[in-house]
């Protein structure tokens, strides 16, 4: 739709654009500082050879193969709603070459010490087929919201990386099959909580996290069927006991899923756990997190 040979550089307007191969395309790098972009791509949404850097606007990818490619890509700031038919962000080089240094990864890409996402602030929403977010590197979290709904197949997870996750502020909720389903690394300095169900929930099953006095931590309602669940906050809390729901309702305000304010009723108590540690994995045993490295499936 739009090709750049080194920069492309958006600061503002408005964008509509619905393209056979990428929608934006540098085989460089892409800085969007602003406007209002609606993109529908038989390809990737974005893809950048070497960085992709939003710092704001609006971006809306309705149709996609993955939404966001790059090297390097850093969210700063903006809102972000994207669907793919498979990764909806993938940190990698897109290719199938072996770059120096590259390490072989599952799935058939490599690993390598320069692929990164940054996720500094700004809101994100996925819904994606495969990956929902896939780091053939690492990932930082600071700041921001992330809300993804991830893939129904145990051959892809809603959180695929291959060196570390450290996440040390922001929201992140993430659900999808478990089979393949990664928490933060335990290095982290933000608690989290990956909680598997023993099988499949249908579409539309509302999940509820509940501290043991009653007090509302997710209210969340999947778009597509489901098994794990993870949530990030700067409300969980070491050594503090949480109850699990499924089912049931919220009378609170809905936006992409998830429910604020309000009051949460009618779903079956599945779990109780007490966490322990920057993260805590319950329920099913499948999928689980890392403390940093490389890790088999």
């Amino acid at each position: 739709g739009l090709k750049a040979g080194v920069d492309l550089i958006i600061t503002d307007g408005v964008i509509q654009i619905s393209s056979l191969d990428d929608a934006l395309h540098s085989d460089d790098s892409i800085t969007i500082n602003g406007g209002d972009i609606l993109l529908a791509s038989g390809d990737d949404g974005i893809h950048a050879d070497a960085s992709l850097t939003i710092n704001g606007g609006t971006l809306n990818i309705t149709q996609s193969y993955e939404g966001l490619e790059s090297v390097v890509i850093t969210i700063n700031d903006g809102t972000i709603h994207l669907t793919a038919s498979d990764d909806g962000i993938n940190a990698s080089s897109g290719n199938s070459g072996t770059a120096a240094g590259a390490q072989p990864m599952r799935g058939g890409g490599f690993e390598s010490g320069d692929n990164y996402l940054y996720i500094n602030g700004g809101y994100l929403f996925v819904d994606a087929n495969g990956d929902g977010i896939d780091a053939n590197g690492s990932i930082e979290m600071t700041a921001g919201t992330v809300i993804i709904n991830g893939p129904t197949n145990d051959g892809n997870g809603p959180l695929d990386y291959l060196g570390t996750f450290d996440i040390s502020g922001g929201y992140l909720v993430a659900v999808g099959s478990s089979g393949m389903a990664e928490a933060p690394s335990t290095a982290s300095t933000q608690y989290s909580i990956m909680y598997n169900f023993a099988s499949a929930q249908a579409a539309g099953t509302m999940v509820h996290f509940e501290t043991e006095s009653g007090q509302d931590v997710l209210s969340f309602l999947p778009t597509k069927q489901y098994q794990s669940v993870l949530l990030s906050s700067p409300e969980l809390e070491n050594g503090s006991t949480y109850v699990v729901y499924s089912g049931g309702s919220s009378s609170g305000t809905a936006s992409d899923g998830q429910y604020t304010g309000g009051t949460y009723a009618g779903g079956t108590q599945v779990a109780s756990f007490t966490t322990a540690g920057t993260v805590t994995s319950a329920g099913s045993s499948a999928g689980g997190f890392r403390g940093g490295g490389r890790q088999g499936p």
